[in-house]
């Protein structure tokens, strides 16, 4: 057998093989659990080893190597505090719009499932802030780009590593119009596992969710609330108090090839890398900002050409790569499987309530307690004074 299925769990899921198959002979269908995995027509199969050839997982895809490291955040504090971190995304986007560009990226659709889709205007690319806590679909989407690209459109692709990855390997070569943006990336959980817990979320709420925001810095600036809405309620919270967040935090929930993640180190699929600097108030305390802070890799020549672009809308203090992966681990190594994991998917097609009671169950440390009940701005204090 000479074909994606030599893969088995180690498929990232990123969708490259079906969209290369000369023979149209690869579909994708969802597991037990709710990942996307490949399918093969044997009949129509020739093993002809494009699948493993265009594959990120299965084939070498080009990455930059010592990174110029910065902290960055937007000089437009509103549109930064509607991002997830500093706002660099959205500004490095916006000038890809303003000279006739598309942007690709994670949104959700109608029915708040996280898809891939391409943004041609402003109100297009703010469905793409924000992050999403669970494996985006990406069917289709290398293919788009390619068309994008063949009409000679500068394009912007934004992804996680595997995603970024997979794109490389379609495309087999580089086009001088296309930048890609890669995310620091701990894991996926299952689109599965979102759908079930914003049914179980809606009935906690009373209502069915029509909005959801992981990073939402409406309460309590740059951290790990999320928002959650109905038609007649919201709702935000820590994420440790929750079942969900609380288990894609502690890596619980994520798809299997996430633990095994070779793109989970310094060396980036990406001619840009953006993440949240955590732990920047130790490595650059005078640059701290409630209002949040991006960590910047700039690893390729394109990479460098975009970030000069925006230094007259940001602001940005060089970093090192040794500060930056003292709270982002995963630029140095792939999240810990856990033991739970070989069973933490069991009941998901059960009772909701029971399997987030239960299955999703959780204690959440006094220490964070104690965290979330601290004022905001008391916590801006203490995190200067400690750094």
């Amino acid at each position: 057998m000479n074909n994606i299925l030599t893969l088995g769990k180690s498929c990232c899921g990123c969708g490259g093989c079906e969209q290369a198959c000369p023979r149209h002979c690869i579909s994708f269908i969802t597991d037990e659990e709710g990942f996307l995995y490949p399918s093969v027509d044997a009949n129509a199969c020739t093993d002809c080893g494009v699948c493993l050839k265009k594959c990120p997982i299965a084939s070498d895809v080009p990455r930059g190597k010592d990174p110029a490291v910065y902290a960055a955040k937007l000089n437009d504090r509103q549109t930064a505090f509607q991002s997830t971190s500093g706002g660099v995304f959205y500004a490095i986007a916006a000038d890809f719009l303003a000279h006739g560009g598309v942007v690709f990226g994670c949104a959700y659709d109608d029915d708040l499932k996280a898809v891939h889709i391409a943004a041609h205007n402003e109100r297009e690319l703010k469905r793409l802030q924000g992050s999403k806590y669970v494996q985006s679909d990406t069917r289709g989407v290398y293919r788009r780009v390619k068309e994008a690209l063949d009409q000679s459109k500068p394009v912007l692709f934004s992804g996680t590593g595997c995603q970024a990855a997979g794109l490389r390997a379609f495309l087999g070569r580089e086009y001088d119009n296309l930048l890609i943006a890669d995310i620091v990336c701990h894991g996926v959980p299952s689109p599965l596992l979102f759908e079930k817990y914003l049914q179980y979320k809606g009935g906690k709420m009373g209502g069915k969710i029509t909005a959801y925001n992981f990073r939402s810095k409406a309460k309590r600036g740059w951290d790990l609330y999320y928002m959650a809405e109905t038609a007649r309620k919201k709702q935000s919270d820590y994420g440790f108090f929750d079942p969900y967040y609380n288990a894609f935090l502690n890596c619980k929930t994520y798809r299997e090839s996430c633990y095994q993640c070779p793109f989970a180190n310094s060396e980036r699929p990406g001619d840009i890398t953006l993440a949240d600097y955590w732990g920047v108030q130790k490595a650059h305390p005078e640059f701290y900002d409630s209002n949040g802070v991006s960590l910047v890799l700039v690893n390729t020549p394109k990479g460098e050409a975009a970030w000069e672009k925006l230094r007259k809308v940001t602001t940005s203090v060089p970093s090192t790569l040794e500060q930056a992966v003292v709270l982002n681990k995963n630029l140095r190594e792939p999240s810990a499987r856990p033991d739970c994991r070989d069973t933490i998917y069991e009941g998901i097609d059960g009772d909701i309530n029971e399997y987030f009671s239960s299955k999703l169950a959780f204690k959440a440390n006094p220490k964070t307690k104690l965290k979330k009940m601290i004022p905001t701005g008391l916590k801006d204090k203490l995190k200067k004074i400690k750094s």
